[in-house]
């Protein structure tokens, strides 16, 4: 499983996805867009992507202490619990 932090064009704080390889991760992330917008995902711009080695490499002041659960496939900032 690769640990991924995806920051988009159009998203100012990103997406903290847990998943199986490159394409796992873009189907999640069209998922909780889905959920998020109300709407089928158009194309997600990933401006850049950075494979997590550990919380301290996430932003302490906001997305450390409103994540979900790092260790288990699924999207996990926002903490959509539902996405796995």
């Amino acid at each position: 499983m690769k640990v991924l932090w995806l920051q988009l064009r159009d998203v100012p704080l990103g997406f903290g996805i847990t998943a199986r390889d490159w394409q796992d991760a873009m189907h999640l992330l069209a998922e909780a867009r889905r959920v998020l917008t109300g709407q089928p995902d158009e194309e997600s711009i990933v401006d850049s992507s950075t494979e997590v080695r550990s919380i301290d490499d996430l932003d302490q002041n906001h997305v450390a202490p409103n994540i979900g659960v790092m260790l288990r496939r699924g999207v996990w900032f926002p903490n959509l619990p539902d996405i796995q």
